[in-house]
């Protein structure tokens, strides 16, 4: 693990760097300087991601990221062609794009890995979804408000480095007890990959369950979300290798954008 060490990891719920509070001039450029002010990070795994949508100014966001970053590797997965709570349908298949990729220029969301070091390969692992969706507080222009929302294709991204970890992001159902038997599926594949694994992303699962149900070390403990006043643990950085000690741990402040604050894991 020694060779590893220095390595630094990022994982961020980015809400399509909608700005927060919505009347405030937060930028996804202002916030990424700022995130990487604090932990220059070699890799940076996303969730709730655009490209290509008209809410985020028609950016590729997981391009411009690296494009910040200056990281020579990215990959974006779509869960859904269209809008998240519009017009949208589901990605059912195994597409991934990346800087090699030509990518259509329609409206797509989902999940990004932006990587300073090679990636030897990506794997994109379907989750499916909840027939049924949930209650969930979102930002709003005065206040947070109550809405239902129905729930949306998940999947998981998963890149192989040269350096001989192997990292996955991914975003679980809000769905009480769905997104429990999605992390059991998804932890069993991620066991049979090749290397040091660190699994990220934004579970939907408090009090420390996304570790305690997989069973893999949780690196960076502590509340997440929301953004404004962080209560909840619902974003993990975890491993089955690594342990707590084995990091340097850090919950970034709130930059300005997402009602999540990103984490982050640096090996010692």
């Amino acid at each position: 693990m020694a060779a590893h060490r220095g390595f630094s990891l990022t994982s961020w719920n980015l809400l399509h760097a909608m700005a927060i509070p919505p009347t405030s001039s937060a930028t996804l450029e202002g916030a990424i300087v700022k995130l990487q002010a604090r932990v220059d990070s070699d890799l940076i795994a996303l969730q709730e991601v655009d490209l290509f949508q008209e809410r985020s100014d028609s950016k590729n966001q997981v391009e411009r990221i690296a494009e910040l970053m200056e990281a020579p590797y990215w990959a974006f997965a779509p869960s859904l062609l269209g809008t998240p709570g519009g017009r949208w349908s589901a990605v059912s298949d195994l597409r991934i794009y990346s800087e090699e990729s030509s990518i259509p220029h329609q409206p797509m969301y989902g999940i990004g890995i932006v990587s300073k070091i090679p990636v030897k390969k990506w794997h994109r692992i379907n989750l499916g979804r909840s027939r049924i969706g949930a209650p969930l507080i979102v930002p709003g222009e005065n206040r947070p408000r109550m809405i239902y929302v129905a729930d949306e294709p998940r999947l998981a991204l998963v890149a192989e480095l040269e350096n001989g970890l192997t990292v996955s992001t991914t975003h679980l159902s809000f769905v009480p007890g769905f997104n429990i038997l999605q992390l059991k599926k998804l932890a069993r594949r991620l066991e049979k990959l090749p290397g040091l694994s660190l699994f990220t992303g934004d579970f939907n699962l408090p009090w420390g369950l996304g570790p305690s149900i997989s069973g893999w070390n949780n690196l960076v403990k502590g509340s997440t979300y929301p953004s404004w006043k962080p209560s909840i643990e619902f974003d993990y950085i975890m491993s089955r290798e690594f342990r707590a000690s084995d990091v340097e741990a850090v919950i970034h402040d709130h930059y300005g954008i997402s009602d999540h604050l990103a984490s982050s894991a640096i090996i010692l």
